[in-house]
């Protein structure tokens, strides 16, 4: 947030907008013609960007803003509200797909129609887009305060992860988890799932029990040995289960931070299932505490060793180039008391000649003009040489360490980088289109209940977890399931009508889609030849109606 008061927007856009001097926000284009995406190396800003303003100016919109909040006369609270969005290190997303995340980040806390200011700053090894906003509607002149904003940005920042391809990172989607309790809606423990095996390349603790427990736990539910039967399962694998508000948990018995709703894993372990089939709940006895796990689940390892051998490297990088900029800054600054010295020598020199008049004048003129003009070179000297230290020192990133570290023989970071590389290619987004998709149809499927979004992208969450979104030109299936291919196949036969069908995207999905098609008798053909042999050979039974429930 920004300091309250009526000169806080500006204060926030000068930060923003990294505006040196001028009272008056009018001048600081003129001031800092950079900020207009001149895309200076080295400068702290990238771009800048203005949005519901009357002027793209970037100096003329905070005034427009700050005589918006003038007009605001009722309320006594901040009217200044700042957002910070921060890359992962080394990731550099399009301008496009910065501007699509800052439009919906603002739509997701309601400030979608009010002013804003934004810049990208480049200064540090994370790109990060500060966004300066108006709390004050333009036209309804109401001072909106976004409630629970944190969460909702969460989980907007989940969904464009996806969407765009980005890095993916673990996100607080809900109140509920900030509290340790089990979350809503299963989705979304499935997609922090998820974003935890694209983080760690290792199972989740969700689905491990899934794997690994639930068979033998659903054995125990169907043994009619009661509660202590299901308990004694769960024990064996270092599990316990426990009551939890209205429901039941599986938590592990070990560290008290994993545990998930026991309907995540199985619609037969939530609480009614199992009171109906085991009657009122009971906690474990002596044989379940004092059983020895034969199987417990433990989180993936950690990077360890190397990522601290790394983080020393990077702290002497910074160390050495923050020695650089300082020898810099003090060479500067006597030099800069020099030029003092200098001309105010000049000065009391020029006082003693005995000129008069306009002849005065000149000369005083004169040395301003000079010292102005010295005093320019000095700036501009001292900042291409700061650009030069930041160049002879540049500061390493984690991929850039681990290439440098494989590329001398180190087994442990080749590993690492070939980890990331899977799960950033099992990141990418599977995508199905035909060549020519400017006469495709608009298809809704109403009965999935589906999210309609600001640019027209159509989003469907299925039960199994899968999620697809239809947009202009292309159906993306972004969380790869098997009830989300056949709807990314079921739309795109109705979008694409006759068309041949391009699709992209790994082996897995590419294999899934062809096999579906011709199992499910999908009239669809492929433009690979290989996926059309695959769907004519998996082809049987009659052909399904299209666009029916899709695992909801």
């Amino acid at each position: 947030m920004s300091p309250k008061g009526g000169a806080g927007f500006a204060r926030l856009g000068a930060y923003v907008l990294n505006a040196k001097g001028g009272a008056d926000p009018a001048s600081w284009t003129r001031l800092n013609a950079y900020i207009l995406d001149a895309g200076h190396d080295g400068e702290k800003v990238a771009w800048a960007r203005v949005s519901n303003c009357q002027s793209d100016d970037p100096g003329w919109a905070v005034k427009e803003i700050l005589a918006t909040q003038a007009r605001n006369t009722r309320s006594r609270g901040d009217k200044s509200y700042h957002l910070v969005v921060s890359f992962p290190e080394g990731e550099r997303p399009a301008r496009t797909q910065i501007e699509a995340i800052e439009d919906r980040l603002c739509a997701a806390i309601g400030f979608e129609e009010h002013q804003r200011v934004s810049a990208v700053h480049q200064n540090t090894d994370n790109w990060h887009l500060h966004i300066a906003i108006n709390k004050v509607h333009p036209q309804t002149l109401l001072n909106r305060t976004p409630f629970q904003d944190h969460f909702r940005l969460q989980q907007a920042c989940a969904e464009l992860e996806i969407e765009l391809g980005l890095t993916r990172e673990p996100h607080t989607t809900g109140p509920d988890q900030q509290q340790g309790r089990a979350p809503g809606a299963a989705r979304n423990v499935r997609g922090r799932a998820a974003d935890f095996e694209a983080q760690q390349g290792g199972p989740s603790f969700l689905r491990w029990v899934r794997e690994q427990a639930a068979p033998a736990l659903l054995a125990a539910r169907d043994s009619g040995q009661g509660w202590q039967a299901l308990h004694r399962a769960a024990a064996a694998h270092g599990l316990e289960v426990k009551l939890r508000g209205a429901g039941l948990v599986i938590g592990h018995r070990s560290d008290t931070t994993l545990h998930i709703r026991a309907s995540d894993v199985d619609r037969g372990l939530s609480r009614k299932a199992l009171t109906d089939a085991l009657g009122p709940y009971e906690a474990p006895g002596q044989a379940a505490e004092a059983a020895t796990p034969a199987a417990s689940y433990a989180r993936p390892a950690r990077t360890g060793p190397l990522y601290e051998a790394f983080q020393q490297q990077r702290q002497a990088a910074l160390a050495a180039r923050r020695a650089a900029i300082e020898a810099v800054r003090q060479r500067h600054q006597a030099y800069a008391r020099e030029l003092q010295a200098h001309h105010r020598a000049r000065l009391h020199q020029e006082r003693r000649t005995g000129l008069r008049g306009f002849l005065r004048r000149d000369a005083f003129r004169h040395l301003a003009a000079v010292r102005a003009e010295d005093r320019a070179e000095r700036v501009r000297r001292e900042a291409d040489e700061r650009r030069r230290v930041r160049a002879q020192h540049p500061v390493p990133t984690w991929d850039g360490y681990l290439e440098a570290e494989a590329a001398n023989g180190n087994e442990a970071a080749l590993a690492t980088l070939r980890g990331r590389t899977q799960r950033r290619q099992q990141m990418d987004a599977q995508i199905m289109q035909a060549a020519d998709a400017t006469a495709a149809r608009h298809v809704v499927h109403q009965h999935l209940r589906p999210v309609i979004r600001r640019d027209g992208r159509v989003v469907y969450r299925l039960k199994d977890g899968g999620v697809v979104s239809d947009e202009a030109r292309h159906v993306r299936v972004s969380q790869l399931t098997t009830g989300a291919a056949f709807l990314a196949l079921t739309l795109a036969a109705d979008r694409f009508g006759n068309r041949a069908l391009i699709v992209r995207g790994s082996d897995e999905f590419r294999a899934q889609v062809a096999t579906l098609a011709g199992s499910k008798g999908l009239h669809v053909q492929f433009a690979d030849g290989s996926l059309e042999r695959q769907r004519r050979a998996s082809r049987a039974g009659p052909s399904v109606q299209q666009g029916r429930d899709h695992g909801r």
